[in-house]
């Protein structure tokens, strides 16, 4: 839920405003931060992210518990 002592971020896209509110909904009652990254469109580039992490977590760059934060 944390990295680096900031609340892991959950990046969001689809094309349907209610199911990406729902989403972003329960995200935050997870106690996670949510983030709308926009139309469905984007979707290659946030499974870009999540095979970065993957690769960084098999070469053991970081732990297989390792995530990604949004700083302001």
């Amino acid at each position: 839920g944390t990295v680096g002592g900031a609340p892991t971020t959950v990046l969001v896209a689809g094309d349907d405003a209610d199911a990406k509110a729902a989403l972003v909904a329960a995200v935050q009652a997870g106690g996670l931060k949510a983030v709308d990254a926009g139309s469905l469109a984007r979707a290659h580039e946030l499974e870009a992210l999540g095979f970065l992490q993957l690769t960084l977590a098999v070469g053991e760059k970081i732990g297989w518990t390792g995530g990604f934060a949004l700083a302001n």
